[in-house]
């Protein structure tokens, strides 16, 4: 990036976010996620600047449609930041100078992830640039802490010696842990083993162990009751691990259970019990420090029933290294138990019950919370005419702990006995001062073949509204009509029509009652966790 399509930008800034502001203000509704929206298309324009055919006008208008199209869920919220911006007399946030900054630093972001080879899809990025502690939403800011370096802390080993922990000074107990059972997982060499962790925690004993194997480097957690000899210990195979990667794992729950994170000594370690959504639909997370000693920090961290909303997030030398969930194998696997559902709209069909469970669990474990305790209803339900096996479809509707709205929807194909597959079309997150009974839901669910790509076949448009619609038009960019959807009861599917960009409610004589963007296709689960390094 140089300093003269720095200056380039900036005067496209200047020129062009008004305009951009007063769309994103008609496609969310609210001046605070509009104005998020912007910088998440003004930080997509600047990395596109230069491209052979790129206009950045036309980059920038797509970018917005997208970041706004995921229902006012901000990963990357403006109130993130770590020091104070002038806000105009218009009401914005940012003037255009300070626009332009932020969005040349998310821009910059973006690009290390990128050449860092983590994932390149723009809700990833975006979920990454959020990594600065955001204050508790509608509530008091937390503590800033420093954002994101230029250059990349070295790497240092995590998965080595000497072993940590309370039992580390047991001889007998770490040989005998050295020579354990990997289980199924071809181990190393006992002599090429690594103890890295042999501890007692409140919640249960836990051992981790390293070694490479044929250059891999692959490990195996064993845990159980406190006193629980070596031999008797379960083993959980990670999914993912590296020599220089901090590793966490729960121990204990439902309930009450123990989180402990092997990182390089010195690191700082944070931790967020679950995902926070506030009465004005922002989403995000805070981060506190736990006491970390030698490159081990055990805490204690509430779960649920069918899972934990824990995130970790590791730092060094002020900068975040790694942020992730933390697998829990403790937990029981599979949805939560939740009581039927009575639709709020006329749905002609009820669906299946494991398609309003999972969708109901989906939101319910990033929240902290049982499904039941997130006053759940059932909004609309509906069918997909698929071939050989039909298809269903449930929008579900809870109240986050922190007050605000949580839309999903979810899909499926299920045969005889619920079996087939499911999958989440997206979440979205209303003010909760929102009247459920008057949602207009357009979401985008892709149940196209697991062994080929998305294809126009398989994605399916989904919108429910309330009376007195009877139809629906879904709308490309310029506003022409690319298809009609009946409503007969409450809500109708149809084949994602190319181009397709809002919905337009209507009414029996084909007045229109209300306009809403075609939500973007969910490609990424809902809880904003992390995904494993970031910088």
């Amino acid at each position: 990036m140089t300093d003269g399509a720095d200056a380039a930008f900036r005067r496209f800034v200047a020129a062009e976010r008004d305009r951009l502001l007063a769309e994103a203000l008609r496609l969310t509704g609210d001046p605070d996620r509009a104005e998020d929206a912007v910088q998440h298309a003004l930080a997509r324009a600047r990395l596109s600047w230069g491209r052979r055919g790129a206009d950045p006008a036309v980059t920038a208008a797509d970018a917005l449609h997208d970041a706004a199209g995921r229902g006012g869920q901000v990963l990357g919220s403006l109130d993130d930041r770590t020091s104070p911006v002038h806000v105009p007399a218009a009401g914005w946030r940012l003037d255009a100078d300070a626009a332009a900054t932020d969005a040349l630093a998310r821009a910059r972001r973006r690009r290390r992830l990128r050449t860092g080879g983590l994932a390149g899809a723009a809700l990833v990025a975006l979920a990454a640039v959020a990594l600065v502690v955001p204050r508790v939403p509608d509530g008091p800011p937390s503590a800033p802490t420093a954002a994101v370096a230029p250059d990349r802390p070295a790497e240092v080993a995590v998965l080595t010696g000497p072993p940590r922990g309370s039992l580390a000074g047991d001889a007998a107990f770490v040989e005998a842990a050295r020579r354990a059972d990997w289980g199924a997982l071809t181990a190393p060499p006992v002599a090429e083993r690594q103890v890295v962790l042999a501890t007692d925690t409140p919640h249960g004993r836990v051992v981790l162990l390293a070694g490479t194997v044929e250059g891999d480097m692959r490990g195996v957690w064993l845990t159980g009751p406190a006193g629980t000899p070596v031999d008797r210990l379960r083993p959980y195979v990670p999914q993912t691990l590296g020599p220089h990667r901090p590793a966490a794992l729960l121990v204990g729950g439902p309930g009450s259970a123990s989180l402990v994170v092997v990182t390089a000594p010195g690191d700082e370690v944070q931790v967020s019990p679950r995902l926070q959504v506030g009465p004005r639909g922002t989403v995000g997370r805070t981060y506190d420090p736990v006491p970390s000693d030698g490159g081990l920090a055990v805490t204690t961290v509430p779960t649920t029933a069918a899972g934990a909303g824990t995130s970790v997030r590791v730092l060094r030398a002020g900068t975040p290294v790694y942020r992730a969930a933390v697998a829990a194998p403790d937990l029981p696997a599979g949805p939560a138990a939740v009581p039927p559902l009575e639709p709020l709209r006329p749905a002609a069909v009820r669906p299946a019950d494991r398609l309003v469970t999972e969708a109901l669990t989906a939101i319910a474990v990033p929240l902290g919370a049982e499904p039941a305790a997130l006053e759940p209803q059932l909004l609309w339900s509906g069918t997909l005419p698929m071939p050989e096996v039909a298809g269903s479809v449930a929008v579900v509707v809870g109240r986050s702990p922190g007050g605000g709205l949580v839309v999903t929807t979810r899909a499926g194909q299920l045969g005889t006995g619920s079996a087939g597959r499911t999958v989440g079309c997206g979440v979205s997150t209303p003010p909760g001062t929102t009247d459920v009974a008057g949602l207009v839901v357009a979401r985008v669910c892709d149940l196209s073949s697991p062994e080929a790509e998305p294809s126009a076949e398989g994605r399916w448009l989904v919108v429910t509204a309330p009376a007195p619609a009877t139809a629906a038009a879904v709308l490309d960019e310029r506003g022409g009509v690319l298809a009609t959807v009946p409503l007969p009861d409450g809500g109708g599917t149809v084949l994602l029509p190319p181009g397709a960009r809002d919905v337009r409610t209507l009414d029996a004589a084909g007045v229109a009652l209300a306009e809403v963007p075609v939500s973007a296709v969910a490609t990424e689960t809902f809880g904003d966790y992390g995904s494993g390094e970031v910088g």
